[in-house]
Protein backbone atom coordinates (compact mmCIF):
# COMPACT_ATOMS: atom_id res chain seq x y z
CA UNK A 1 0.00 0.00 0.00
CA UNK A 2 1.37 3.31 -1.07
CA UNK A 3 0.84 6.68 0.87
CA UNK A 4 1.04 9.74 -0.71
CA UNK A 5 1.67 12.85 1.54
CA UNK A 6 3.96 15.55 0.07
CA UNK A 7 1.29 17.52 -1.86
CA UNK A 8 -2.46 16.04 -2.23
CA UNK A 9 -3.02 12.65 0.36
CA UNK A 10 -3.32 9.68 -1.12
CA UNK A 11 -3.78 6.09 -0.80
CA UNK A 12 -2.89 3.24 -3.53
CA UNK A 13 -2.69 -0.10 -3.80
CA UNK A 14 -0.41 -2.03 -6.07
CA UNK A 15 -2.49 -1.91 -9.19
CA UNK A 16 -2.69 2.05 -8.48
CA UNK A 17 -6.15 1.97 -7.59
CA UNK A 18 -7.51 5.05 -5.24
CA UNK A 19 -8.29 3.89 -1.56
CA UNK A 20 -8.40 7.95 -0.77
CA UNK A 21 -10.80 8.25 2.23
CA UNK A 22 -13.14 11.14 1.27
CA UNK A 23 -13.20 12.22 4.99
CA UNK A 24 -10.45 14.73 6.35
CA UNK A 25 -9.93 13.39 9.51
CA UNK A 26 -9.92 9.84 8.25
CA UNK A 27 -7.23 11.18 5.67
CA UNK A 28 -5.63 12.98 8.80
CA UNK A 29 -5.85 9.75 11.02
CA UNK A 30 -3.69 7.92 8.43
CA UNK A 31 -1.11 11.02 8.30
CA UNK A 32 -0.54 10.87 11.76
CA UNK A 33 0.20 7.39 12.12
CA UNK A 34 2.46 7.25 8.79
CA UNK A 35 4.54 9.55 10.83
CA UNK A 36 4.55 8.28 14.25
CA UNK A 37 7.79 6.05 14.06
CA UNK A 38 6.27 2.79 15.33
CA UNK A 39 2.66 4.02 13.59
CA UNK A 40 1.39 3.56 16.47
CA UNK A 41 -0.96 5.66 18.88
CA UNK A 42 -3.19 5.38 21.82
CA UNK A 43 -6.77 6.23 20.76
CA UNK A 44 -7.05 9.44 23.16
CA UNK A 45 -3.87 10.95 21.41
CA UNK A 46 -5.39 10.67 18.16
CA UNK A 47 -9.14 11.61 19.57
CA UNK A 48 -7.00 15.07 21.51
CA UNK A 49 -5.18 16.20 18.19
CA UNK A 50 -8.53 16.13 15.74
CA UNK A 51 -11.43 16.52 18.28
CA UNK A 52 -10.01 18.44 21.28
CA UNK A 53 -13.08 20.48 21.72
CA UNK A 54 -15.42 17.54 22.71
CA UNK A 55 -15.94 15.13 25.63
CA UNK A 56 -14.29 12.09 25.72
CA UNK A 57 -17.47 10.30 25.00
CA UNK A 58 -17.77 12.20 21.62
CA UNK A 59 -14.73 12.30 20.52
CA UNK A 60 -14.18 8.03 21.09
CA UNK A 61 -17.31 7.86 18.94
CA UNK A 62 -15.51 10.53 16.48
CA UNK A 63 -12.61 8.42 16.16
CA UNK A 64 -14.88 4.91 15.86
CA UNK A 65 -16.68 6.31 12.89
CA UNK A 66 -13.82 7.53 11.23
CA UNK A 67 -11.89 4.45 10.81
CA UNK A 68 -14.73 2.57 9.76
CA UNK A 69 -14.73 5.35 7.01
CA UNK A 70 -11.06 4.04 6.44
CA UNK A 71 -11.72 0.78 6.42
CA UNK A 72 -14.10 0.83 4.05
CA UNK A 73 -12.48 3.01 1.60
CA UNK A 74 -9.16 0.20 2.19
CA UNK A 75 -11.32 -2.42 1.06
CA UNK A 76 -9.40 -5.76 0.87
CA UNK A 77 -6.36 -3.72 2.52
CA UNK A 78 -9.01 -2.74 5.74
CA UNK A 79 -6.45 -5.38 7.52
CA UNK A 80 -3.61 -3.05 7.65
CA UNK A 81 -5.17 -0.65 9.80
CA UNK A 82 -5.75 -2.34 13.23
CA UNK A 83 -6.68 -1.63 16.50
CA UNK A 84 -8.22 -2.21 19.77
CA UNK A 85 -9.75 -0.91 22.71
CA UNK A 86 -6.06 1.55 23.52
CA UNK A 87 -4.58 1.68 20.28
CA UNK A 88 -4.44 2.25 16.66
CA UNK A 89 -1.94 1.22 14.21
CA UNK A 90 -1.14 1.11 10.38
CA UNK A 91 0.72 -1.77 8.47
CA UNK A 92 2.31 -2.82 5.17
CA UNK A 93 2.55 0.64 3.55
CA UNK A 94 4.96 2.69 1.98
CA UNK A 95 5.25 6.45 1.64
CA UNK A 96 6.45 8.83 -0.47
CA UNK A 97 9.04 10.18 1.81
CA UNK A 98 10.28 6.81 2.69
CA UNK A 99 10.14 5.80 -1.02
CA UNK A 100 11.46 8.59 -2.74
CA UNK A 101 13.45 11.14 -0.82
CA UNK A 102 14.44 12.89 -3.99
CA UNK A 103 11.46 13.55 -5.65
CA UNK A 104 10.14 14.98 -2.20
CA UNK A 105 12.86 17.37 -1.88
CA UNK A 106 11.92 18.44 -5.76
CA UNK A 107 8.61 18.81 -5.01
CA UNK A 108 8.88 20.89 -1.57
CA UNK A 109 11.91 22.94 -3.02
CA UNK A 110 8.32 23.39 -6.25
CA UNK A 111 6.19 24.88 -3.77
CA UNK A 112 4.10 21.71 -2.84
CA UNK A 113 3.60 20.87 0.94
CA UNK A 114 3.08 17.93 3.35
CA UNK A 115 -0.55 17.08 3.04
CA UNK A 116 -1.85 19.80 1.08
CA UNK A 117 -5.59 19.82 1.19
CA UNK A 118 -6.79 18.20 4.63
CA UNK A 119 -8.28 21.15 5.92
CA UNK A 120 -8.83 20.71 9.80
CA UNK A 121 -10.15 23.60 12.09
CA UNK A 122 -9.03 21.99 15.18
CA UNK A 123 -5.89 23.72 16.74
CA UNK A 124 -4.33 21.03 18.29
CA UNK A 125 -4.09 18.94 14.82
CA UNK A 126 -3.16 22.64 13.27
CA UNK A 127 -0.14 22.62 15.64
CA UNK A 128 0.92 19.26 14.63
CA UNK A 129 0.95 20.13 10.89
CA UNK A 130 2.88 22.97 11.19
CA UNK A 131 5.39 21.54 13.72
CA UNK A 132 5.50 18.85 10.74
CA UNK A 133 5.58 20.73 7.95
CA UNK A 134 8.76 22.52 9.68
CA UNK A 135 10.32 19.22 10.78
CA UNK A 136 10.39 18.65 6.94
CA UNK A 137 11.65 21.38 5.96
CA UNK A 138 14.37 21.08 7.86
CA UNK A 139 15.03 17.43 6.74
CA UNK A 140 15.23 18.23 3.01
CA UNK A 141 16.87 21.41 3.40
CA UNK A 142 13.91 22.96 2.03
CA UNK A 143 13.15 26.82 3.95
CA UNK A 144 12.65 30.56 3.27
CA UNK A 145 15.84 30.62 1.48
CA UNK A 146 15.54 27.78 -1.38
CA UNK A 147 11.64 29.15 -1.79
CA UNK A 148 12.56 32.81 -1.95
CA UNK A 149 11.86 33.07 -5.93
CA UNK A 150 8.27 31.05 -5.29
CA UNK A 151 5.21 32.64 -3.99
CA UNK A 152 4.18 32.27 0.12
CA UNK A 153 1.32 30.58 0.41
CA UNK A 154 -1.33 32.07 2.82
CA UNK A 155 -5.14 31.07 3.58
CA UNK A 156 -7.65 33.22 4.85
CA UNK A 157 -10.83 31.71 5.82
CA UNK A 158 -13.98 33.82 6.41
CA UNK A 159 -15.81 33.20 10.06
CA UNK A 160 -19.41 33.42 10.68
CA UNK A 161 -20.81 36.57 9.67
CA UNK A 162 -23.41 38.40 11.96
CA UNK A 163 -27.15 36.69 11.83
CA UNK A 164 -29.35 38.18 8.61
CA UNK A 165 -26.60 39.17 6.36
CA UNK A 166 -27.48 39.01 2.58
CA UNK A 167 -25.99 37.57 0.00
CA UNK A 168 -24.65 41.16 -1.36
CA UNK A 169 -23.96 42.36 1.83
CA UNK A 170 -21.47 39.43 2.25
CA UNK A 171 -19.86 39.59 -1.48
CA UNK A 172 -19.17 43.57 -0.60
CA UNK A 173 -17.71 42.77 2.39
CA UNK A 174 -15.49 40.16 1.19
CA UNK A 175 -13.79 42.67 -1.56
CA UNK A 176 -13.38 44.58 1.50
CA UNK A 177 -11.74 42.71 3.34
CA UNK A 178 -9.56 41.11 0.58
CA UNK A 179 -8.21 44.81 0.01
CA UNK A 180 -7.53 45.15 4.16
CA UNK A 181 -5.95 41.61 3.91
CA UNK A 182 -3.65 43.02 1.00
CA UNK A 183 -2.70 46.30 2.78
CA UNK A 184 -1.45 44.15 5.63
CA UNK A 185 0.54 41.38 3.18
CA UNK A 186 2.34 44.45 1.62
CA UNK A 187 3.23 46.16 4.26
CA UNK A 188 6.54 46.79 4.99
CA UNK A 189 8.13 43.94 7.01
CA UNK A 190 11.58 44.50 7.29
CA UNK A 191 12.07 41.06 7.27
CA UNK A 192 9.75 39.55 8.97
CA UNK A 193 8.18 36.55 7.05
CA UNK A 194 4.62 36.18 6.43
CA UNK A 195 2.74 33.31 8.35
CA UNK A 196 2.51 30.27 6.09
CA UNK A 197 -1.20 29.95 6.90
CA UNK A 198 -3.63 32.98 8.26
CA UNK A 199 -7.08 32.90 9.66
CA UNK A 200 -9.87 35.70 9.33
CA UNK A 201 -12.11 36.32 12.48
CA UNK A 202 -14.59 38.12 11.98
CA UNK A 203 -16.69 39.04 15.09
CA UNK A 204 -19.65 41.87 15.44
CA UNK A 205 -23.30 42.46 15.40
CA UNK A 206 -25.90 44.36 13.82
CA UNK A 207 -27.26 47.79 15.58
CA UNK A 208 -30.11 49.06 13.20
CA UNK A 209 -28.88 49.20 9.40
CA UNK A 210 -25.09 49.33 11.16
CA UNK A 211 -23.11 46.47 11.45
CA UNK A 212 -20.10 46.96 14.01
CA UNK A 213 -16.90 44.57 13.35
CA UNK A 214 -13.65 43.77 14.67
CA UNK A 215 -11.63 41.95 11.79
CA UNK A 216 -8.28 40.10 12.84
CA UNK A 217 -5.71 38.03 10.81
CA UNK A 218 -4.48 35.44 12.87
CA UNK A 219 -1.46 32.99 12.27
CA UNK A 220 -2.32 29.59 12.15
CA UNK A 221 0.87 28.45 14.28
CA UNK A 222 0.73 29.72 17.51
CA UNK A 223 -2.81 31.88 17.26
CA UNK A 224 -1.24 35.19 17.34
CA UNK A 225 -3.17 38.07 16.04
CA UNK A 226 -0.87 39.75 13.44
CA UNK A 227 -3.08 42.30 12.02
CA UNK A 228 -6.38 43.15 13.57
CA UNK A 229 -8.88 46.33 12.61
CA UNK A 230 -12.67 47.80 13.37
CA UNK A 231 -14.87 48.55 10.93
CA UNK A 232 -18.89 49.95 10.85
CA UNK A 233 -20.36 48.50 7.70
CA UNK A 234 -23.55 50.54 6.73
CA UNK A 235 -26.40 49.64 4.20
CA UNK A 236 -26.74 52.15 1.91
CA UNK A 237 -30.38 53.52 0.46
CA UNK A 238 -31.51 52.18 -2.42
CA UNK A 239 -31.46 54.31 -5.51
CA UNK A 240 -35.08 54.65 -6.39
CA UNK A 241 -33.70 53.94 -10.31
CA UNK A 242 -31.90 51.01 -9.44
CA UNK A 243 -34.74 48.25 -8.58
CA UNK A 244 -33.57 45.20 -8.21
CA UNK A 245 -30.33 46.31 -7.54
CA UNK A 246 -28.06 44.57 -4.55
CA UNK A 247 -27.21 47.46 -1.52
CA UNK A 248 -23.88 48.77 -0.99
CA UNK A 249 -21.81 49.36 1.78
CA UNK A 250 -20.09 52.07 3.18
CA UNK A 251 -17.18 51.30 5.73
CA UNK A 252 -15.35 53.58 7.75
CA UNK A 253 -12.97 53.11 10.23
CA UNK A 254 -14.08 53.38 13.82
CA UNK A 255 -12.70 53.11 17.76
CA UNK A 256 -16.31 52.10 18.98
CA UNK A 257 -16.54 48.86 20.84
CA UNK A 258 -17.72 45.72 19.23
CA UNK A 259 -21.52 45.65 20.68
Amino acid sequence: MFIRLIGQFQIQDAAGRDLTPRGAKSRAILALLCQTPDHCRPRRWLEMRLWSDRGQEQASGSLRQALTEVRKALGPLAGHLQSDRDCVRLTGFVTDIQQDPDAVRLAMSQGRDFLEGIDIMDAAFRDWLAEERQRLAQRFGVGAGTRSGLAQPFRLRLGALPEGTEVGIARDLAGAIARMAAEYLLRDTAGEPIPEGLDLHIEGAWSEDRAHLRLRLVAQAGQKTVWSQRLIATRAAPDADATGALPTLVFETSDAPIM
